[in-house]
Formats: structure tokens, C-alpha cells, sequence
């Protein structure tokens, strides 16, 4: 459940990142902003793809 969520939420993120990269009428994000929403959203989906869970006894 976690991992959906981490996923869903770096998804979103670098969504806003990508539409926060275009310049749309008077709405203006810094740039700083923008590369930090890039790199969290890809370390997020990242992790979230990665991510094996947690290990039982019964898996080894």
C-alpha cells in the first residue's frame, strides 16, 4: 500500500514539475523550485519501483 502511494505521489509531483517548467500566463515558480520538484518526484518513483517491502520469515 505504501509503495502505491509513494508512486502516486511522485507521479503527481513531477507532474506539477513538468507543468511548473512551462511558462503559463502570469504564473511564475522560481527555478529552484521547479529542479527540486524534477529530482523529488524522480527520487520518489524511484524508490517507490525499488522498493522490495519487508521480508518474513516464511520468504527467505
Amino acid at each position: 500500500m505504501s509503495r502505491t502511494v509513494l508512486m502516486l505521489a511522485g507521479v503527481v509531483v513531477l507532474v506539477m514539475a513538468l507543468l511548473a517548467s512551462f511558462n503559463i500566463g502570469s504564473v511564475v515558480e522560481p527555478v529552484w523550485r521547479v529542479v527540486l520538484e524534477w529530482i523529488g518526484g524522480a527520487i520518489m518513483v524511484l524508490v517507490a519501483y525499488m522498493d522490495k517491502g519487508k521480508k518474513t520469515k516464511s520468504d527467505s
